[in-house]
């Protein structure tokens, strides 16, 4: 199995690509950046798998954000003009809207000033690749040619909470962007880069309270006994709730070989609860650093390394798929020698893409 984070700037895309037991090459991408990503890093990659004559099995939209449905977007604009064969078998993706159009003729261009998320339902809708149920928390693993996806969030009340944000007949546009007024629970207003790890005071805590981040997709892949954390955009309880009632618990941790961070390395979608479940040496930033909201946060790296749970002698990985001046800031302030006292390495990237063999 092969994983790939592709650079999405301040946005999520990644994909997956596994022999499954059919003895064949499977592909799964997990979200899509910004609508530019799709022809920085995606649509080289879809050219490679349909070159191998394979397609792509399934691909997840964990939510509307722009950074994590806009290279989605720009691909069903390239299969309408010709450009491109749509090669997804399924697409996972919770509508943000309950669109009931048999109350009227009205397109729904008509009820709304259409979104991203309006037009990725339409395209699935009308080429019958749209499932009759949401991607929720509640449903059962699904099993993949022996890549076994369990949906760890989001539940059925953040979808309900999403869609009652945004009724079909309102004039209310889908936010592409993350409100600013959301924004303190999710990053500081200044990056907190000079603050040093063994300063910031950990005891206060604030979730996000983003509706469209709470609606997140997010996901444990597991293939052969390797299993990735997935965690999108989502809140941190939704996920905390979905691993103990898997079974994990303080004492009985879910064992990770990768954890992509939530959020982009938030401060607010990144608990003490949630990483006393998880016991994994490699964490994974998709993040560039230069947006408005300063991720990833200190913070967020301070709560991983000083985790109380944390295993004796463990060492960490912290993988970022950007290398520029902002994210090498980040440890500016500190003594080299934080790295011995919390036994850790940064890993920058400076080409398309990470690629993990597992």
């Amino acid at each position: 199995m092969t994983v790939i984070f592709f650079q999405a700037e301040c946005g999520d895309a990644s994909c997956i690509r596994f022999l499954g037991n059919d003895n064949k090459y499977h592909n799964v991408f997990i979200d899509s950046g910004y609508e530019r990503t799709f022809r920085h890093v995606l649509e080289n990659e879809i050219r490679n798998i349909v070159a191998k004559n394979e397609t792509i099995d399934l691909w997840i939209i964990s939510h509307i954000h722009d950074d994590h449905i806009g290279g989605a977007i720009k691909y069903i604009d390239t299969i309408k003009t010709g450009e491109h064969n749509d090669i997804v078998n399924q697409y996972f993706y919770n509508p943000p809207r309950v669109y009931d159009l048999k109350k009227s003729a009205k397109n729904i261009s008509e009820f709304v000033s259409i979104g991203q998320g309006d037009v990725f339902y339409e395209y699935l809708k009308s080429n019958n690749k749209l499932l009759d149920y949401d991607i929720t928390n509640s449903i059962e693993p699904i099993d993949l040619y022996g890549l076994k996806l369990t949906i760890l969030s989001p539940t059925y009340i953040k979808i309900d909470d999403l869609r009652l944000k945004y009724p079909l007949d309102s004039n209310k546009s889908l936010e592409r962007e993350e409100d600013e007024k959301v924004s303190e629970a999710v990053a500081p207003k200044q990056n907190d880069y000079k603050t040093l790890i063994n300063n910031f005071n950990l005891d206060i805590w604030k979730e996000d309270n983003s509706v469209e981040n709470g609606s997140s997709i997010s996901i444990l892949a597991e293939f052969n006994n390797k299993k990735t954390l997935w965690l999108a955009d989502s809140h941190p309880t939704d996920i905390v709730n979905s691993l103990k009632k898997l079974g994990f618990n303080q004492d009985n941790k879910i064992v990770c070989d990768w954890v992509k961070v939530t959020h982009h390395g938030s401060k607010g979608n990144n608990s003490d609860a949630l990483y006393n479940l998880i016991e994994c040496d490699n964490y994974l930033f998709s993040v560039n650093g230069e947006n408005k909201h300063n991720l990833p946060s200190k913070e967020c790296i301070a709560r991983i390394l000083r985790n109380k749970q944390r295993p004796k002698n463990s060492k960490y990985n912290f993988h970022f798929t950007y290398d520029n001046q902002t994210l090498r800031s980040i440890f500016n302030v500190e003594n080299e020698s934080i790295f011995k006292e919390y036994n850790f390495e940064v890993f920058y990237s400076d080409q398309k893409s990470v690629t993990i063999n597992l």
